[in-house]
């Protein structure tokens, strides 16, 4: 089973690269627990680094109610989270070479309190 493809979420360089089937998906969630959360207030973005867990298609966020980050949430808007996990470093002669191997994974949705 995969997630719908869409303009917003469809990697667009190297897409060969790009998996939207669940399993991937869960696999790279699932091997995490620290996550970065973007959301938006009065046109002010913030990236708040924060605990998750999964449970099907849910995310669960950790935090205290009276952060900014879940007292806005709570509200409904729309946030996105990535998770990201550095696998290993490919170093070569010239810093113009480097790389990085790394797996992530980019949610989109609306925050809801549970």
């Amino acid at each position: 089973m995969e997630f719908e493809r869409t303009e917003r979420n469809k990697v667009r360089r190297l897409p060969d690269r790009g998996h939207y089937d669940k399993a991937t998906v869960y696999e790279v969630l699932d091997a995490g627990f620290l996550c970065h959360v973007g959301f938006s207030v009065d046109e002010q973005p913030f990236v708040i680094p924060t605990l998750y867990g999964r449970e099907d298609d849910t995310i669960f966020l950790h935090g205290s109610s009276a952060s900014r980050m879940l007292k806005n949430l709570a509200g409904g808007i729309p946030v996105c989270l990535t998770v990201t996990h550095v696998d290993g470093l490919l170093l070569a002669r010239s810093a113009f070479h480097h790389s990085v191997k790394y797996r992530s994974v980019m949610v989109f949705g609306t925050a809801t309190e549970a």
